[in-house]
């Protein structure tokens, strides 16, 4: 665990250089050109050392978004729809959605209307900050809630060790897999066209290795 600055510390320092590299990356310009203001945010929870980390890919926003500055409370993170489809499974592992005793966040930390607008060169930019926030908070564990951000870390040589986990009739998967010597799994997205009893099977699975 890191010792050497508070949550609240690291907080503003991590938003320091969110800001420099999202003033480098090709969303910016994006946002730029179209006369938008999408911006960028770091953590949707207060920052909770040594607890384990939720992350989706990138924060969404249309228009007039202004940078992170506050340290959330999280005390509204159990009403996002990307979390609240698969509550049952995140309480199933010990989350508590009010005292907060986990982390989330993205892959990205740059917003954007869709997801496609995101180039490598962005996430390239991003896992720098992104980077240091896991290193802070020296999780036991992260949780991707979707594969895609598997494939994009796998794609910048980051990962180690992956293995699937299947459902019954091996169509689809989780996945598990070593990033910067911390454990990182993956489920299916939330919005995937997963049949419910392949989704229980492959988030049981998870659970179980989380939990080992």
């Amino acid at each position: 665990m890191n010792t050497d600055r508070t949550p609240e510390e690291f907080f503003t320092d991590l938003l320091a250089l969110t800001e420099q590299q999202f003033r480098l990356s090709p969303v910016y310009q994006k946002q730029l050109k179209h006369g938008k203001l999408w911006n960028y945010a770091v953590c949707a929870t207060p920052i909770a050392n040594g607890k384990g980390i939720i992350f989706g890919i990138n924060w969404g926003g249309n228009d007039g978004y202004k940078p992170q500055t506050i340290m959330p409370t999280g005390e509204d993170v159990a009403e996002y729809t990307f979390l609240n489809r698969n509550l049952k499974y995140l309480k199933n592992m010990g989350l508590n959605f009010s005292e907060i005793n986990f982390n989330y966040t993205n892959l990205c930390f740059f917003r954007s209307p869709r997801v496609s607008l995101i180039e490598n060169e962005d996430f390239a930019l991003s896992l720098i900050p992104f980077e240091k926030y896991v290193r802070y908070i020296d999780p036991p564990w992260m949780l991707s809630l979707g594969i895609k951000n598997m494939q994009i870390l796998n794609r910048f040589g980051l990962l180690k060790n992956i293995k699937r986990y299947h459902d019954d009739q091996k169509k689809f998967s989780g996945i598990s897999a070593q990033l910067w010597d911390r454990k990182v799994f993956a489920v299916p997205h939330p919005n995937a066209h997963v049949p419910r009893e392949s989704r229980a099977t492959i988030w049981e699975k998870v659970i179980n290795e989380i939990n080992v």
